[in-house]
């Protein structure tokens, strides 16, 4: 079964690991370096005892060791923790005070002049750490004699530290650890709060109360709302053409439907009836498909991948020559180089095909196609030879929201249509007077 954390306890859960991991391998670390820095501490403090030691023992050409009282005071209690003892062999020939009644487990003999530390046990309880230092004195006549210098100290001391040590090691770092993980967990609360932002808007978008996603994010997340705003925009649109489609229709339906009752209601005459009836419903056919168009229409959004208009027009341009063949049309055909825009690319053959094929129908013999880029747009010339539309005519047909049944006469659907999705695009189209003689049709489109 899979476990669906969120993404804060997921990083929690990840730092809350690592900081876990990190921690326990400080504290092995530290604690090794503490006891080794401890044992060093505690061989060098045996060395400097045996070289006080040395200094102070005396020996006679006999070969007896003496000594009343030494330097350091642990050496004359009893039973204080440090010990120290020469022996020849097997024979204790001189011990310090502190070993009154005690017995040392010696180690073996180290040899000439040589050292040896061990741990060895003070009467089978006390752990001891023990340097074991050969001796050579040599008296007057040349005889040598062998001894050895033990002294040890007690490893409770240094056990005791390493306790304390680590007991206060663990105590700093796990109250360390919790102070990290609780301010860990503040920094992710505070550092995906946009995240949680989003779904507040997006649970009121869902509610009604708002539209669009606020715009008051980090960049890092802002390219996320800006999209989902995007997608918002399109689809309120989408809707907004839809209930607009829906409304021109029904109006645009009245007109066709009346005429047809007027002509029941008083024409009797069978084959005028069939003329009219059959021209009306052509041109409620003709309405439907056109709303129908305008709806569909998918609109402007960044989101759709780019198309390339010198494809789309070199496909629409080869269809148009065999369809009006009979004509023999001269056509220039211009792009700065291949264009894309982001766009659907059935609403590009769409608004190209109906302007290409407009220029096609109406011109005499010459069409004009130029297609140039700028900064943010992309403009596009289609000319033709043909009449031209009238001056007072020119921005009435392509007027925003005029109707098709209010079309000037000879136009069409396919400039309606045209229009229609320019506007969807949030691009622009102006009709002027060609320098061919006709019609010139200026579009300009966002590219993103």
């Amino acid at each position: 079964m899979t476990i669906n954390l969120s993404l804060s306890n997921r990083l929690l859960l990840a730092v809350s690991l690592v900081l876990t991991a990190f921690l326990g391998l400080s504290a092995f670390s530290l604690n090794n370096a503490f006891q080794a820095s401890a044992e060093s501490a505690q061989r060098k403090q045996l060395e400097i005892s045996k070289i006080s030691l040395l200094t102070a023992l005396e020996f006679d050409e006999a070969g007896r060791v003496t000594l009343e009282k030494t330097a350091n005071p642990k050496l004359n209690t009893p039973n204080s923790g440090l010990y120290a003892q020469v022996t020849s062999g097997r024979e204790i020939v001189w011990q310090s005070q502190s070993m009154l009644g005690l017995f040392l487990a010696l180690p073996d003999h180290p040899g000439g002049t040589n050292e040896k530390f061990s741990i060895i046990q003070l009467n089978d309880e006390e752990t001891l750490l023990n340097l074991a230092s050969g001796i050579i004195w040599e008296n007057e006549q040349g005889k040598e004699f062998n001894y050895t210098l033990n002294i040890a100290e007690d490893l409770d001391t240094i056990l005791q530290q390493k306790a304390n040590f680590q007991l206060s090691l663990w105590y700093s770092l796990g109250g360390t650890g919790l102070m990290l993980l609780f301010a860990q967990a503040f920094i992710l609360r505070w550092g995906l709060r946009p995240l949680h932002d989003v779904a507040i808007d997006l649970n009121a978008i869902e509610s009604g109360d708002h539209e669009r996603l606020s715009t008051n994010y980090p960049k890092e997340v802002n390219q996320l709302t800006q999209n989902i705003n995007i997608l918002l925009d399109h689809e309120h649109s989408r809707r907004e053409r839809y209930k607009n489609s829906l409304a021109d229709l029904a109006h645009s339906l009245k007109t066709p439907l009346a005429v047809m009752r007027g002509e029941f209601d008083m024409n009797h005459n069978t084959s005028n009836l069939r003329k009219t009836a059959h021209e009306q419903l052509d041109r409620i056919s003709a309405l439907v498909d056109y709303q129908l168009q305008r709806a569909a229409t998918e609109g402007h959004s960044s989101l759709q991948a780019p198309v390339s208009l010198g494809e789309i027009i070199h496909k629409i341009l080869g269809s148009l020559d065999k369809v009006y063949q009979s004509k023999n049309i001269q056509r220039q055909y211009k792009i700065e180089q291949d264009i894309f825009i982001h766009a659907d690319e059935g609403d590009m053959y769409e608004l190209l095909g109906n302007l290409l094929e407009n220029a096609y129908k109406y011109c005499s013999e010459h069409v004009s196609i130029f297609i140039s880029k700028h900064d943010s747009t992309i403009e596009i010339h289609i000319d033709d030879d043909g009449n031209g539309i009238p001056e007072h005519a020119q921005q009435d047909i392509i007027k925003r929201g005029k109707r098709i049944d209010t079309q000037a006469e000879g136009q069409g659907l396919g400039l309606a249509i045209a229009s229609d999705i320019i506007e969807a695009y949030k691009g622009e189209i102006h009709i002027e007077n060609s320098h061919l003689g006709g019609a010139r049709f200026i579009i300009y489109l966002p590219k993103q």
